[in-house]
């Protein structure tokens, strides 16, 4: 590894107590609620100062934002290396990278789209998830299969709702639905057709 790209001993201290600040905040969230957590208890539970907090985040509401919007933009990167748009079906794929990442960070995801969050949370994660589906629709090669002529704008937000809508049930709900399991009946209901054949899909 080239040792300028090596982070130096305070890079990965810095890593690390951003880590643990998204850590806290999110056990926290889960266990009372976002409106009943303050900054004190964050770092109370993290057992740093208010002021090392504030030299990584502004409130507690930009610790859950920048922990999803950098993990999304990461399976967004991930998403578009992998995936091979001449691939049948490939609507299937997107939902799988969704349900699969939020079963990852299921702590994040909940605290983003379940009932223990907060509305602004969850519209602002909406957004950023119809801003990212609007993007992959212009690109796509082929008009996505549910399109109906639908204008791009109205499509984005149609599944923008269907996805975000049913990550808040699956998160917040017992079941034994796998991702796979998820975005199957998704592909399903909203394609009435099946999802690839398993000897067909991406690894």
């Amino acid at each position: 590894m080239n040792k300028s790209l090596t982070p130096s001993r305070h890079e990965r201290r810095r890593m690390q107590t951003r880590k643990l600040l998204i850590q806290s905040t999110l056990q926290l969230v889960l266990e009372k609620g976002y409106d009943a957590i303050s900054i004190q208890d964050i770092t109370d539970r993290a057992d740093l100062g208010r002021g090392t907090f504030y030299i990584h985040f502004k409130d507690k509401e930009d610790v859950i934002w920048t922990a999803f919007r950098d993990l999304f933009q990461e399976l967004e990167q991930e998403a578009h290396e992998k995936l091979d748009r001449r691939l049948p079906q490939v609507e299937y794929y997107g939902l799988l990278n969704i349900f699969s990442h939020a079963t990852e960070n299921r702590d994040l995801y909940r605290v983003m789209f379940g009932r223990q969050g907060s509305a602004e949370l969850a519209s602002r994660a909406q957004d950023f998830l119809a801003n990212a589906i609007l993007t992959d629709i212009r690109d796509a090669s082929e008009p996505p299969e549910i399109n109906f002529d639908l204008p791009e704008e109205i499509e984005a937000q149609f599944l923008t709702g269907v996805i975000s809508r049913l990550l808040s049930w699956w998160l917040d709900t017992p079941t034994d639905y796998s991702a796979e399991q998820m975005a199957a009946m998704t592909y399903m209901a909203l394609y009435r057709k099946k999802p690839p054949e398993p000897s067909r899909r991406l690894t």
